[in-house]
């Protein structure tokens, strides 16, 4: 019965369809995302987070280091894709008082082009294997009723990657100073996309779709965004190196937490410069130029 009901409703909202709700009884494949990386403890050190296995590191876990803002599925009966009414009182109570006092000013749809990196699923312990460089467009447009975020997505982004987005939607609306209320995000992906570790790229496109910067054509970049800004480590960065080449990319942006010393070796043979970031401020001025700031 509930499937029939979705299936009606998939017909009916195609064009506005939020796909939050495709999060229902697949939580169970977000712990596999971060198979691919380790957390080594080093003595009167930060603990090292690499995606090589070294004797005495342990695998890392999803729920360590990943820490989405909190969703919960949109209603059944919600009209174009719109979020629940208890998703609505949570995205207000994470929008400061100053930007709940004023609306926003109105702006034309922004269309943005990003280049993302992916991996496939290989045996865990290696850091070599498949890869796919890829262009997904992120259209960000003004909702004037303020009853937003309306978050849309398609069926190639997959419940983990689904989960970043929402996230980044909210990281970089709140980091300029944008009331994600009076928001529409879309993003289209042409290839199936799984993993936070577009999180971080996710969150540079949307601040820099409200800041009017454009992101500079030879950048890539992976590393997933949390809900206090910050851009944590992913696995397989070798691999995702290869897409950025692929993508025809000269610098790669990732995380300062991994042991990122054999990139700049890889990186090199590649005619590919990498640069580490720890925040989505930093991120965004290496993506950009530009540094992040508040909205006018």
């Amino acid at each position: 019965m509930a499937e029939d009901l979705f299936k009606r409703e998939h017909v009916q909202h195609l064009a506005a369809l939020l796909f939050l709700a495709f999060f229902i009884g697949n939580d169970a494949s977000l712990g596999l995302v971060w198979a691919d990386t380790w957390v080594c403890p080093r003595p009167g050190q930060a603990d090292l987070y690499t995606d090589r296995e070294y004797p005495g590191c342990r695998q890392l876990g999803e729920a360590k280091m990943y820490s989405p803002v909190t969703i919960f599925p949109a209603p059944k009966s919600s009209p174009g894709g719109n979020l629940s009414p208890s998703v609505a009182k949570n995205i207000s109570s994470d929008v400061p008082p100053q930007q709940q006092s004023r609306k926003p000013s109105p702006f034309s749809d922004v269309s943005l082009s990003l280049p993302l990196l992916s991996v496939g699923q290989d045996t865990v312990g290696s850091i070599t294997g498949s890869w796919t460089g890829f262009v997904a467009q992120l259209i960000v447009g003004y909702k004037a009723d303020g009853k937003g975020p309306e978050i849309l997505g398609d069926w190639n982004l997959l419940p983990a990657s689904a989960h970043s987005f929402y996230t980044a939607v909210v990281v970089a609306s709140r980091a300029v100073g944008y009331d994600p209320r009076y928001l529409t995000v879309r993003i289209l992906v042409p290839s199936r996309l799984n993993g936070p570790s577009a999180g971080g790229m996710f969150a540079v496109g949307i601040a820099s779709a409200l800041l009017g910067d454009p992101i500079r054509q030879d950048v890539c970049m992976s590393g997933t965004i949390e809900p206090d800004a910050e851009i944590h480590p992913v696995g397989r960065l070798v691999d995702k190196m290869n897409a950025c080449r692929d993508l025809r990319k000269t610098t790669m942006i990732v995380p300062d937490g991994l042991d990122n010393s054999h990139l700049n070796f890889t990186g090199a043979e590649r005619s590919i410069q990498v640069i580490q970031v720890h925040t989505l401020a930093e991120a965004y001025s290496a993506a950009t130029g530009q540094a992040l700031r508040q909205v006018p």
